[in-house]
């Protein structure tokens, strides 16, 4: 069977914060649907949340697969809106996951922190104006020891100082696991082909010139080196095929990317569809066809292409010379 992992969105679209440059606010996303699990959900569960239903039924049937790796990351909106209990019984049911969390870490309590330390969640936290809340919720993970890396969405406000945001996270929060990740929509602040590939290019010197290719993780740079060393990126957007992960929506609905929760591309729901099915579904198929060819996410197509050639061309020749046998 394909291997893939699930991406879930247990508390849907909610957020408790409303970031203006969020592409998943409430109303851009599929609008939620009732469950399926055909039970009452409690008086105090805000319909459009994850029942546990649903998630016990989601994680034993992803579990019993025949395929190498499982691993269940937890997005939103905003996850920790789901109470602590949650993720306790997920980590029950899905015994031998790898599991994850993105989050804007506003919500982040000391129990949940050490809950993440003990069982080796990953946590990924997306510093959205650097508020004190954030902050708060950043150093209570550091402090119980989990592992943390920082999620920076990079949109017009941010794409004119790669060098301010590197050493923001890298200093200023002492994180050396980094992902820059481009904003492309709400328009405002959606960044140019032009901006991203110069910021792809001065975020990669800047990387060089500090002497952290062996010291400081970033996603992208680090796709482009395993995929030079053997072939195989480790992000979708490297790969020709699409097919890498599956989105959950919190009533069950099965999606092929959390850019592409529309209702013509749901491929299922986990309540009454097989994984099986899901995974070998023309639908699915027609869906990975969509990157053949190009060297960019879909979605990105005829506006960041330019850009990341750009940068591929800058990036490629002096990694090869600094990681060559």
């Amino acid at each position: 069977m394909r291997p893939f992992s699930l991406l879930v969105k247990p508390a849907g679209a909610d957020c408790n914060l409303s970031c203006p440059c969020c592409f998943y606010r409430p109303g851009r996303a599929c609008a939620p649907r009732a469950p399926q699990d055909g039970r009452a959900r409690s008086p105090s569960a805000p319909p459009s949340h994850m029942s546990d239903a649903i998630l016990e039924r989601m994680l034993t049937t992803y579990c019993a697969l025949p395929i190498a790796e499982h691993a269940v990351a937890f997005q939103g909106g905003e996850p920790l809106l789901m109470d602590e209990g949650f993720f306790r019984r997920a980590a029950e049911l899905g015994e031998g996951v790898s599991f994850s969390v993105q989050t804007n870490a506003t919500l982040m309590t000391d129990s949940l922190a050490s809950f993440f330390a003990e069982t080796g969640w990953l946590v990924g936290v997306s510093p959205h104006g650097r508020t004190p809340e954030f902050r708060r919720g950043y150093e209570r993970l550091v402090a119980a020891g989990v592992a943390v890396n920082v999620l920076q969405l990079v949109t017009k406000n941010e794409v004119h100082e790669p060098e301010k945001l590197y050493h923001y996270i890298r200093d200023e929060l002492g994180c050396l696991y980094h992902q820059y990740i481009e904003c492309t929509w709400p328009e405002p602040f959606a960044v140019s082909g032009e901006e991203w590939g110069d910021f792809m290019i001065r975020l990669f010197d800047e990387w060089m010139k500090c002497g952290d290719v062996h010291r400081v993780s970033v996603r992208t740079f680090d796709s482009l080196v395993s995929q030079m060393l053997t072939g195989a990126p480790t992000l979708c957007q490297f790969a020709q095929d699409c097919r890498h992960y599956l989105v959950v929506e919190a009533n069950g609905d099965v999606f092929p990317c959390d850019f592409y929760v529309e209702p013509d591309l749901c491929l299922g729901n986990v309540m009454r569809d097989s994984w099986e099915s899901i995974v070998e579904s023309p639908a699915y198929a027609a869906f990975g066809a969509r990157k053949r060819g190009h060297p960019d996410c879909p979605r990105n197509r005829h506006t960041l292409d330019e850009g990341w050639k750009r940068f591929y061309s800058h990036a490629g020749r002096r990694l090869w010379y600094t990681i060559r046998p």
